[in-house]
């Protein structure tokens, strides 16, 4: 019952039962609708029994009286006004929609998700794990001074950082490992989430983070240093300063390769007519060379981990309908803020709960699927619910004109409601862009 499976199927089941809030403008249409032609119907056979009574006609069944006549056109009218086809354009999308998704490893947990997603014209990105591999890799260690070789100023900073569960400091730790170097013991530690670490070894204090963390902590970045930091930053890769006793000593260079496909899933969100941001905690340069590199348009840097919600508030202010897609801890805020929050399923657990959409792989293509597959089933929807109500529009006046036999009537009834079911099947055919 706790298996993943398990909850898969469960979430599918629950999407397939849900319904959309575009379901509601079928309610109001149907609540209005059946009146109508019941009145309609009163109508015709008003007419035909006391204002145009035709004469009694002999047929191979026997004789059609005026009551007769009024009655069968009477019958034709309610008969072909059947609103079935407008009861099955929502439910049978939503299904067919949310079935298909879940083949392409997309589960939309609500019909609202699936429609949230469909009708968002912004798409924000997290960065790391998201558009990148969200395995960062130290390439680059500068020692500023004589005071400490480049293998020290790795030393101190993994120990420092172990204690640190931040994606940049697993990367400065790993390469420590790799190079089998025995970690200092810390005396002290304390982490300033988002920011950096400080901590006390061998009655030193190390001070490891961004240059903002640096400089916040009373310690002077030379021009310098600044210099170095932004030729790293060009390369999109994200710089990391370390200071002892309030020098800074050495900097970082660290890199998260973009996923293979984030380019083309940024590609296809843009064909689809949506605009594209990131947001990370980089610094602006570094931001840009990234965001260049994945052809993301608007670009939202130097957050901290809570300002991601805020910026959300902001775009959704503007009257934007935002999806955000995100797979860590700190994302959960946002996912539950935006219109539509897709988690990544190789992320966490917290995020993936957060989430009203979650994406099995951590393929970035997953995200255009998800966004061009929820286009499309409302696309279905509306094209339905058109057919149901222009059908109706056509056929009662035919029907209370005596033009329509019942039993003709509820073959164009039926075959409304075949109509309706078959263009939603058709969202079955779905496929990846190639």
């Amino acid at each position: 019952r706790d298996t993943f499976l398990s909850q898969i199927i469960k979430m599918v089941e629950d999407a397939q039962t849900s319904k959309a809030p575009i379901q509601q403008l079928a309610d109001k249409i149907s609540a209005v609708f059946v009146p109508i032609v019941i009145a309609v119907a009163v109508l015709t056979f008003l007419l035909w029994y006391f204002i145009i009574p035709t004469p009694a006609q002999q047929t191979m069944h026997g004789t059609i009286t005026p009551l007769a006549n009024a009655i069968i056109n009477t019958v034709a009218v309610l008969v072909i006004a059947c609103p079935c086809a407008m009861g099955l354009a929502t439910p049978t999308a939503v299904m067919t929609g949310t079935g298909r998704a879940s083949e392409l490893g997309i589960l939309f947990k609500s019909g609202e998700a699936l429609e949230a997603t469909g009708g968002a014209d912004t798409v924000l990105f997290d960065k790391t794990g998201t558009l990148t591999v969200g395995r960062p890799q130290l390439t680059d260690i500068k020692a500023l001074s004589d005071r400490y070789s480049e293998e020290e100023l790795l030393n101190l900073a993994a120990s420092a950082e172990s204690g640190s569960e931040h994606p940049l400091a697993d990367a400065i730790v790993a390469e420590a490992t790799m190079r089998n170097l025995e970690l200092h013991t810390l005396s002290a530690f304390r982490n300033y989430p988002g920011k950096g670490i400080r901590a006390t070894i061998s009655d030193k204090t190390i001070l490891v983070g961004n240059s903002r963390f640096i400089t916040s902590q009373k310690v002077e970045i030379p021009d310098e240093v600044t210099e170095k930091m932004g030729i790293l930053e060009a390369q999109a890769k994200t710089v990391v300063l370390i200071a002892i006793d309030d020098a800074v000593e050495g900097l970082f260079g660290i890199t998260d390769a973009l996923k293979p496909t984030s380019q083309q899933a940024v590609v296809e969100l843009q064909q689809a007519g949506l605009t594209t941001g990131m947001l990370t905690g980089d610094n602006r340069v570094t931001a840009e060379a990234i965001a260049s590199q994945a052809g993301i348009t608007e670009i939202f840097a130097n957050l901290l981990p809570g300002d991601k919600t805020g910026i959300i508030k902001q775009e959704q202010e503007k009257g934007r309908k935002v999806a955000m897609v995100g797979d860590g801890i700190n994302d959960a805020p946002a996912l539950t803020q935006a219109d539509s929050g897709i988690a990544i399923g190789t992320g966490t657990d917290v995020a993936i709960a957060s989430a009203s959409v979650v994406v099995i792989s951590g393929d970035p293509l997953s995200i255009s699927q998800a966004v061009r597959l929820s286009k499309r089933t409302l696309r279905t929807i509306r094209q339905n619910l058109f057919w149901a109500f222009i059908y109706n529009v056509i056929l009662i006046p035919v029907a209370a004109a005596g033009l329509l036999h019942p039993m003709f009537a509820a073959g164009a009834m039926s075959l409304s409601s075949i109509f309706v079911v078959t263009n939603s099947l058709r969202l079955k055919n779905f496929e990846k862009k190639k």
